[in-house]
């Protein structure tokens, strides 16, 4: 059924089990339970892989279980806290084994599925092989590999951690099946249902039962009786079901994990921390129930998971004040958009978890002076009250010495809280922020204090999985493994740094899972890591191990993979901010201490105004601190040049950009630095470069590949387009071509006497400005009217009239800057989403290091290259449909507060952002006034094609709203927009997400509709897989605020500034279309 099923509808399902079965488990706790495990024996010395499992009920129970090898049944585990949940899953887990079933462990992330499959075994006395899974995983992967001898270099196939617990009656743990490709998956049905399995080498496992005597080894692998596979996976709402086949459910039997109860989850995090308050605890589980899926997706965070709380419970101290601060940590509130940011504060305080005032202006909690103090001597490093003993060092050049760094408060502030995490056993820390605050530099800096030796990887694009751990070599028809930094760390006891961890592939980077939450890692030559384990095939993870990841934060501009949604949970997590004003002064002062403070001060304002703009959405890239250091550096090793000159160093890629510029121009000109005191850039390179008289000439690198200067150009003559090239060569200081540069007479680039522009993509030659004074006022008149005439001819061709063109112009200007960076930000979610993968067993390409030692046997088909995998799911298209108000209340208060103009700016906002974008987004636009719910105004697949079809649009809707009848059709038009974009979403394969955005006045009141009933129709919604929203664009009093309260969280927005609607608008489709 759940293949059948839509996501969201499994989803929902899936959660409404998960609660039932809570509820039951709670309902147990204060009822009988009618089974319980009393005890596990071993019970019978003649066969020692058959335990004994005594229930305690009203009627006790004793039935014979295979188990493990060990002897020591029934082991205790010190980190696992018995609840009624647990209890009852490993009850039913007990009930799965004796009937000689193999178990699916099913939850979402971070629940516990690991230790309760680790508890299991521990009860039974058997040994574990985590097997950890991921996406490039092939059938034979599962079962062999591929080994050369290290002496001889002969080649032998190696037994996976599957294979070796079949042979020795162990459980394998296939963790992450979810991962796995269906068809990969099912192959190993046989060995699950059968207990029998053809393998690569040309043996076949088959039950020790059934082997006949005297069969060699090289023939047959025999299965030991109490083999066992528990698989765990992890459900997704972005995912769905779609890993869960009918093969896979007839392989295992599947459990649900419960959700905890509060007094399951009280237990668990009053274990992990004792020192925890109460009042603490009970404010977590508050903000568990509030947090729920539909409201934490419109947060933009994740949902609490168990593993997410108990890291909470650990970090907080025992006042209620700090648990603010480690939740904006955990759920990355700094990262957020404002809005979302705003609905998880609210959330927060409605949970009775109250901002702190530095919080509302977004700035760390600042620690007083004397605990931002820093000593150090030759063994300790003191920050504050806390005193960290330094490590001995045996290879000094290991240890980082970041000579540009300097102990600003924050900085200081930041590395004394993760030194004191460190001695409280923290081993693994994620440090998540834009780019330049300094992630690299603090974690060098905290190494360089505590003397710890580094080891340090910087992943990209195409790093893979092996990369990461081993580097294989063949030498003289050799495999040869060299350790990666990450084993030589693991062994040694470094600090690992892994830089750019977002720019990897996801399934690269969550091979880190297995090592910091499970303590185990499986290495492509047959060794593992392991916390726990010292034999030989082992190697014992050093206990000052710890592992330092740097990532970019998610999403748009950098557009990295979420490495904090797919494993940041197992981590401890830290937002890098810019350092606050104070600290940032401090910071540019120390690289530039000859620069006046005036100066330095006037950059970091600016440029803390440059991000706050970005936290708005006014501008893509968020300005950091190495840019601030990038200008004054650049000052104090250059006095002579002005400011301008220096930023233009850091600015001018957003040149290119006019209405970016134009914003970074007006604040930089308010903190008295005047980046428009050169026309152009062009301009200051001239002026810099030129110390002497004479004529120079400068080549300018800029959108083209270079600009030149036009000599001689023809004599000036009548005004004429000139003739068209088909072939469209480049054309130079001429008089006769379209489209040429440095010219005279004929429409083109950089010329004179031309009667209007035409850029035809090539090289600008620029003639003089001498040159172009010699045109006669008679020819420039004339020009003119050429150019008067070819608009009215532009105009004819798509029917518009010049005062139509002129009132175009004007809705567009007012929003060119916010259809820029829309169109931007859509622009970067199709390139990121049409990146390509990895096409593997390719005959050329790349050599995969995977396949090496195929290749030394002779396979042919050990490459690897680029491109568009067949089996990925096609990417679907976005369905958008937007509901304007119509009615006549738009028209009749437009010159009360421009509610009318606003909508219309909206209604264009989006038909020029989404211009060229049909193969991703399919978006239609109605209207809805007191005649009809339904106008329709632009229809899916046919989006307005130039000025003139998007202008009657315009046109319409001023129509519609001046001569239609009173009334409201508000619930009617959303209701309907949502069936219709729900049916052509289920009648086209093709969509993925489906949008629906209502632009109305908050005029229901007169009409009788109450709120709640607006709010039910966008609930429904849901049902129908359709996200609705509804802009509020006017009010009378305080009705729109009071509706917006009354919509379901995030749904209802109010806009009375008409600058504010298209940043409303973008913010809605950022948010909801990032996948």
């Amino acid at each position: 059924t759940a293949v059948q099923e839509s996501k969201n509808t499994f989803w929902n399902a899936f959660n409404a089990l998960r609660k039932t079965k809570g509820q039951k488990a709670k309902k147990k706790e204060k009822e009988t339970i009618p089974y319980i495990i009393k005890n596990v024996r071993r019970s019978d010395s003649l066969n020692p892989h058959i335990a004994t499992v005594d229930f305690d009920s009203t009627s006790p129970v004793s039935i014979n279980v295979p188990c493990g090898t060990d002897k020591s049944v029934n082991r205790e585990m010190p980190n696992f806290v018995p609840t009624a949940g647990a209890d009852q899953t490993i009850l039913e887990m007990m009930q799965k084994h004796a009937s000689g079933r193999d178990l699916l462990l099913l939850s979402p992330k971070g629940e516990g599925k690991n230790v309760l499959a680790q508890r299991f075994a521990s009860l039974l006395g058997y040994n574990t092989h985590l097997f950890a899974m991921y996406n490039e995983m092939s059938s034979q992967d599962l079962l062999l590999r591929r080994a050369t001898d290290p002496v001889t270099g002969q080649t032998a196939w190696e037994e996976s951690p599957l294979l070796q617990a079949a042979k020795f009656g162990d459980i394998c743990i296939l963790d992450g099946v979810e991962k796995l490709r269906p068809d990969v998956l099912s192959t190993l049905q046989s060995l699950a249902l059968d207990r029998e399995i053809a393998l690569p080498d040309g043996r076949r496992a088959l039950p020790q039962t059934l082997v006949p005597g005297g069969v060699p080894e090289a023939q047959v692998l025999p299965i030991h009786p109490s083999f066992r596979i528990i698989a765990l996976g992890s459900l997704k709402k972005d995912v769905g079901a779609r890993w869960i086949t009918p093969d896979l459910m007839s392989m295992f039997s599947s459990i649900l994990l419960p959700d905890p109860s509060a007094e399951c989850l009280m237990a668990i995090l009053h274990k992990a921390n004792p020192d925890c308050s109460p009042e603490v605890i009970d404010l977590l589980l508050e903000l568990k129930n509030a947090l729920t899926m539909s409201v934490a997706e419109e947060c933009g965070v994740a949902p609490l998971s168990t593993r997410n709380l108990i890291r909470t419970v650990r970090r907080v101290g025992s006042e209620p004040s700090d648990l603010h601060t480690a939740l904006s940590s955990i759920l990355l509130a700094d990262l957020l958009p404002p809005s979302q940011r705003a609905l998880l504060e609210s959330v927060l305080a409605d949970s009775g978890i109250q901002t702190p005032n530095s919080r509302k202006q977004r700035t760390r909690t600042k620690a007083p002076e004397e605990l931002l103090q820093m000593s150090v001597d030759a063994t300790t490093v003191t920050v504050g009250n806390l005193e960290f003993e330094r490590d001995t060092v045996s290879r000094p050049e290991m240890v980082p010495s970041p000579k540009s760094f300097f102990d600003i408060p924050s900085h200081v502030q930041m590395i004394g809280e993760m030194l004191q995490e460190f001695q409280n056993g923290e081993r693994a820390v994620l440090l998540l922020g834009n780019q330049g605050v300094g992630k690299n530099m603090i974690v060098d800096r905290l190494c360089e204090l505590a003397r710890f030796e580094r080891e340090y990887i910087q992943l990209h694009r195409d790093s893979t999985i092996g990369q990461l751990t081993l580097a294989p070599s063949l030498e003289d028809g050799k495999i040869v493994w060299n350790d990666s930094p990450l084993v030589r760390a693991v062994r040694a006891g470094c600090a690992l740094v892994i830089d750019e961890a977002d720019k990897a592939p996801v399934e690269v980077v969550s091979v880190l899972k297995g090592l910091v939450e499970d303590g185990e890692l499986l290495l492509a030559d047959g060794r593992r890591i392991s916390k726990h384990n010292d034999g030989p095939g082992y190697i014992k993870v050093h206990p000052n191990f710890s592992l330092w990841v740097l990532a970019n934060r998610p999403g748009f501009p950098f557009l990295g993979n979420d490495f904090f949604r797919e494993i940041g949970d197992c981590f401890s997590t830290r937002v890098i901010q810019n350092p606050d004003l104070d600290s940032e002064i401090r910071l540019l002062r120390s690289y530039a201490p000859n620069l006046d403070t005036t100066t330095i001060r006037a950059i970091a304002a600016s440029f803390s105004e440059l991000r706050q703009l970005s936290d708005l959405g006014d501008i893509s890239y968020p300005y950091s601190t190495r840019e601030a250091v990038a200008v004054v550096k650049h000052l104090e090793a250059f006095p002579q040049d002005n400011v301008v000159i220096a930023l233009h160093n850091v600015l001018d890629f957003d040149s290119f950009n006019e209405a970016t510029y134009a914003t970074l121009g007006k604040v930089f000109q308010a903190h008295g630095i005047s980046v428009t005191d050169y026309p152009n850039w062009q301009e200051i390179v001239a002026r810099a470069a030129s110390n002497g008289e004479g004529d120079l000439r400068v080549e300018f690198f800029g959108k083209r590949d270079d600009e030149g200067v036009s000599q001689n150009p023809p004599k000036l003559d009548v005004p004429k387009h000139g003739k068209w090239d088909e072939k469209n060569e480049a054309h130079v200081g001429g008089n006769q071509w379209a489209g040429g540069t440095g010219g005279s007479n004929t429409a083109g680039l950089g010329g004179r006497g031309g009667p209007y522009r035409l850029d035809r993509g090539h090289k600008v030659h620029q003639v003089s400005d001498e040159a172009k004074a010699q045109v006669t006022e008679e020819a420039a008149k004339a020009a003119r009217e050429m150019a008067r005439k070819a608009l009215q001819e532009r105009l004819q061709e798509i029917k518009m009239s010049k005062d139509e063109w002129t009132m175009y112009q004007r809705f567009k200007g007012a929003i060119k800057e916010d259809i820029s960076k829309l169109r931007s930000i859509l622009d970067s979610t199709i390139a990121k989403s049409t990146e390509r993968g990895w096409l593997k067993r390719q005959n050329h390409g790349e050599i995969d290091d995977s396949k090496l030692i195929d290749g030394v046997v002779g396979d042919k088909n050990i490459f690897k290259r680029r491109g568009n995998v067949d089996d990925a799911p096609s990417q679907k298209k976005k369905r958008l449909r937007f509901v304007m108000d119509c009615s006549g209340s738009m028209y009749r208060f437009n010159g009360y507060d421009e509610r009318l103009i606003r909508c219309l700016e909206a209604a264009l906002l989006v038909m020029e952002s989404f211009e060229g974008l049909e193969a991703r987004y399919d978006y239609s636009i109605v209207g809805h006034s007191g005649d009809t719910p339904c106008i329709s105004l632009v229809n899916f697949g046919n989006p307005p094609k130039n000025e003139n079809e998007r202008m009657i649009v315009l046109q319409e809707m001023i129509a519609h709203s001046q001569f239609c009848e009173s009334g409201d059709f508000t619930l009617a038009a959303m209701g309907k927009a949502i069936a219709d974009v729900s049916s052509h979403s289920q009648s086209s394969p093709n969509d993925e997400d489906c949008i629906v955005i209502g632009v109305s006045d908050a005029n229901l009141a007169r009409y009788g509709i109450k709120p709640r009933e607006l709010g039910r129709v966008l609930e429904a919604g849901e049902e129908n897989h359709v996200k609705a929203f509804c802009i509020f664009i006017a009010s009378f009093g305080e009705e729109a605020e009071e509706i917006k309260r009354s919509l379901p969280m995030g749904r209802g927005h109010v806009c009375m500034q008409t600058s504010d609607l298209p940043k409303i608008v973008r913010e809605i489709l950022t948010s909801n279309l990032s996948s």
